[in-house]
């Protein structure tokens, strides 16, 4: 199988590296958080070619082009031989409220773009990322939970370009018998994070959690003590893609990604405990959040995701610990700093 991976951001590097390691052919197709024709690096390429080592790097084709050329998109997987692809191309939430028109054209042309090259060229599998952000608070079950087949609720035009992909893969399946899948992804988390700084993601709060006292930078102020939140680390989500990738099950549906539903105080607590000396503050509310207009707090709500695994087998094998433990070394590695010590949890 040969997989083009479109957008790559920073899980995405994830899932290029896991599909490396696994034999496998990768053809990369976005404009890597840059412009086509630029002469300076494209961040989202440097950080994948960093996680991977340049030996492994060198084994991946990279195309730059717009996830809207529907006509390069073509020519990238017919020269290719692509038999799957994993779209994550998308303008994030923040930055989708603030260009409404710009959101429509990447979130939902980008994807039928990617629809139509995949019926085309008879492309086996297309593994699309969707968003929790297609539910909001009418979604909400008697017991506050959010479930697949909770009622479609978005708050936010990122949302609403999401739940509106979602119909329209259920009509390329429909009409066309493209076996494509969405994943319902929350907040992913991990090394590589900081590349999303600048495109309006609307949730950076949570580098005050992690990745500055990571990087020995402060002081932190971090919110929403009270606050539960499904922390779905960015290995798991790439092994979810993989996966979903793998299997022919759930065509023209869409899944929940699930994670690890825990308290962000717990997860303050832990870092603490990792890096003792961090300047950082625990607070309860969002108003240290300084959250952007856009920005979706759907993360609060717990979702089920039970049925993704019992059709794609798709389950995460990491603790909020685990992942948290891994970040942290990670851009300490970056950064030349030293390692810690998974701390003693009483």
């Amino acid at each position: 199988m040969s997989v083009m991976v479109t957008g790559i951001g920073f899980v995405g590097a994830y899932i290029v590296r896991d599909l490396v390691a696994a034999g496998q052919n990768v053809v990369v197709y976005g404009l890597f958080g840059g412009r086509v024709g630029q002469t300076e690096p494209y961040p989202d390429i440097e950080n994948a070619r960093y996680m991977l080592g340049d030996e492994a790097w060198s084994k991946v084709k990279v195309v730059v082009g717009d996830i809207c050329d529907d006509g390069l998109i073509d020519r990238t997987v017919r020269e290719n031989g692509v038999t799957g692809i994993i779209h994550l191309a998308a303008m994030v939430a923040a930055a989708s409220e603030a260009n409404i028109p710009r959101a429509v054209n990447v979130n939902i042309g980008g994807c039928i773009a990617v629809f139509e090259t995949a019926v085309r060229n008879k492309v086996e599998r297309v593994v699309w990322a969707s968003s929790i952000n297609v539910f909001g608070p009418r979604s909400l079950s008697s017991e506050g939970i959010v479930r697949d087949d909770s009622p479609i609720d978005p708050t936010s035009a990122y949302g609403s370009t999401k739940a509106f992909v979602e119909q329209i893969a259920r009509r390329y399946h429909a009409n066309f018998g493209l076996s494509v899948v969405g994943l319902r992804l929350g907040k992913v988390y991990g090394f590589g994070e900081h590349i999303k700084a600048t495109r309006g993601g609307g949730n950076m709060w949570f580098n005050s959690l992690l990745e500055n006292p990571a990087r020995e930078r402060g002081p932190n102020i971090v919110p929403f003590a009270e606050q539960r939140l499904d922390f779905q680390y960015a290995a798991d989500v790439a092994q979810a893609f993989i996966t979903a990738l793998r299997s022919r099950e759930g065509g023209g549906d869409s899944f929940l990604n699930s994670g690890d539903y825990r308290l962000i105080g717990d997860a303050f607590h832990f870092v603490q405990a990792c890096l003792p000396d961090a300047d950082m503050t625990l607070t309860k509310g969002p108003e240290a959040a300084g959250l952007k207009a856009g920005a979706q707090t759907n993360w609060m709500y717990r979702f089920d995701g039970s049925r993704g695994r019992a059709v794609l087998g798709i389950a995460p094998k990491s603790t909020m610990e685990d992942g948290l433990f891994a970040t942290i070394n990670a851009y300490r590695r970056l950064d030349g700093l030293k390692q810690v010590t998974f701390p003693k949890i009483e």
